[in-house]
C-alpha cells in the first residue's frame, strides 16, 4: 500500500472518438458510474472524478461520486489530472482513464506494489504504468500500443501498429492507468506536446 495517494478519474464530455461517452448508459448505469464503482473495490484510497462538464458533475453528485470541475482547455487527461494535483496535495496521483469500467482491480494493485519496489531501486523514478502482450491481428485504434527499451522504460505510445516482437507477431497493449509522483506530474504538464504526441 502507498500512503498519501489519490486516484483521479479524468472524464471529458466531448471526446473525439465518441461524443458524451462518460454519460452513455450500459444497462441502468452510466459509464462514469461503472468506472467509479469498479475502482472503489480498492480500499483505503480516496477517489476523485475530474471533469470539464457540469453534466458529468451533476451525474456524479446524484450518485454520491466525489467530483471536481477542471479547465475546459486541457488537451489530455494527464493535464486534467495535473490540475487536480495542484489543488489536492498528495505525494502520489493514480490516473485511471474514465472509459475503463472493466479494468482488472488486481492490475491496479500490481501497479501500486511494483511502484513501491521501483521507488526503492531507482532514485529518479517518477511514473509507472502497465501493459500486456497480445497477438497482433489487425490494427485497432482504440488500443494504445507501447514501445519499450531493455530497461522496461516506455519510449513511445501510439495508436498505430507497433510490434514488440515481429517473429511472434506480438504487440504491447497499454492498460489505461498511470501512477505519478505529483511533483513530476506538475512539471510534465507544463511541457509542450512532442511531435509524436501530436501525431497520436
Amino acid at each position: 500500500m502507498i500512503n498519501n495517494l489519490l486516484i483521479v478519474i479524468p472524464s471529458r464530455l466531448n471526446a473525439k472518438r465518441l461524443n458524451q461517452k462518460p454519460l452513455l448508459r450500459i444497462g441502468n448505469k452510466t459509464l462514469i458510474e461503472l468506472v467509479y464503482e469498479n475502482v472503489r473495490k480498492i480500499k483505503n484510497y480516496k477517489i476523485l472524478v475530474a471533469t470539464d462538464s457540469t453534466k458529468i458533475l451533476h451525474t456524479c453528485k446524484k450518485n454520491k461520486i466525489p467530483c471536481i470541475i477542471t479547465n475546459k482547455k486541457h488537451k489530455t487527461g494527464s493535464d486534467r489530472v495535473a490540475e487536480v494535483s495542484k489543488k489536492k496535495r498528495f505525494k502520489w496521483i493514480l490516473n485511471l482513464q474514465g472509459d475503463e469500467p472493466l479494468i482488472n482491480i488486481n492490475d491496479i494493485r500490481k501497479l501500486i506494489s511494483k511502484t513501491l519496489v521501483y521507488e526503492r531501486e531507482r532514485k529518479n523514478f517518477v511514473v509507472s504504468t502497465l501493459y500486456v502482450k497480445k497477438k497482433f491481428k489487425e490494427n485497432n485504434k482504440n488500443e494504445v500500443k507501447l514501445l519499450i527499451n531493455s530497461k522496461n522504460e516506455v519510449l513511445l505510445f501510439s495508436r498505430k501498429k507497433i510490434l514488440s516482437n515481429k517473429k511472434k507477431n506480438e504487440f504491447l497493449k497499454h492498460i489505461g492507468i498511470y501512477l505519478y509522483k505529483s511533483k513530476f506530474l506538475r512539471i510534465f504538464s507544463k511541457l509542450k506536446m512532442s511531435i509524436s504526441e501530436k501525431k497520436k
